[in-house]
């Protein structure tokens, strides 16, 4: 099992403790590792989680970094992700996108895995 780390969070779009300091990613990660528990039904510690689990952690509470930096909301998110959509740089815009589609599919790939069936009593 495996930590998410401010220091993880900020690479993946290369920003720097004085960008965003550990206390905000930390909320961000913490934030971001419930709204994946909500969405997949299940719950994830960001300080003891799968490296899939990290890795989704660390995309989403890395784009809600970039937005808190860019002086962005986050209102437009919606349930499924879909409704995001991020201008500026042609690099930093790919990299959103990037992440933003690897937390989708990490969200699908659990939803589709976690299905279980009940019996009747």
């Amino acid at each position: 099992m495996v930590s998410v780390s401010a220091d993880q969070v900020r690479r993946r779009l290369g920003l720097t403790v004085a960008d965003i300091s550990d206390e905000d990613v930390l909320a961000f990660r913490d934030e971001a590792a419930a709204f994946l528990s909500e969405e997949i039904g299940e719950t994830i510690n960001a300080e003891d989680c799968t490296i899939s689990e990290a890795n989704a952690i660390a995309n989403l509470a890395a784009i809600y970094c970039h937005l808190k930096v860019a002086g962005l909301s986050s209102t437009g998110w919606t349930v499924n992700l879909g409704q995001l959509t991020f201008t500026g740089p042609a690099e930093k815009t790919a990299s959103l996108e990037f992440l933003k589609q690897q937390v989708r599919e990490f969200i699908q790939r659990r939803k589709r895995v976690g299905i279980s069936l009940k019996e009747d009593a």
